[in-house]
């Protein structure tokens, strides 16, 4: 599809230079699909033409990834792994499904952003909890 024609996905070395609008997919394992801001070992990454486009591409790819758009495509009987082909073609897919599609699209990028920032405050009051708990026990052991 056209929009994909400025967007470029490889595998990640990490002898390459990485272009400024990138950002990286997880390629093995459950998670296969993953975005990530810093790469990995098993990943490919993905260099757009601007800020706004890596912005969009990474939550489209985020969207898929936690929809399981990947798992159908998974290969391998240890470790699960997603072919960089697969993935392009199911990347593509969505991306064209997107065209012409820009509000909903702009409140999708909107919400899972909203919902990223609750779960990375839900998950910093479970580390709190958790430091509770141990003061909680070690004020305990101290009046034995």
């Amino acid at each position: 599809p056209t929009c994909m024609q400025s967007a470029k996905i490889q595998t990640y070395s990490p002898k390459n230079e990485v272009p400024q609008h990138s950002f990286f997919i997880l390629c093995k394992g459950l998670n296969s699909g993953k975005p990530l801001e810093q790469p990995t070992a098993n990943c490919f990454v993905m260099s757009c033409e601007s800020g706004e486009e890596m912005k969009r591409y990474y939550w489209l790819c985020f969207g898929l990834w936690q929809s399981k758009a990947f798992h159908p495509h998974l290969c391998g009987s240890v470790i699960p792994f997603l072919r960089i082909n697969d993935f392009r073609k199911i990347f593509a897919e969505a991306a064209a499904q997107a065209i012409g599609n820009e509000p909903k699209e702009q409140k999708m990028v909107s919400d899972l952003q909203k919902l990223q920032q609750l779960e990375k405050l839900y998950k910093q009051n479970l580390l709190l909890i958790a430091d509770a708990k141990r003061a909680v026990f070690y004020k305990f052991m101290r009046r034995r």
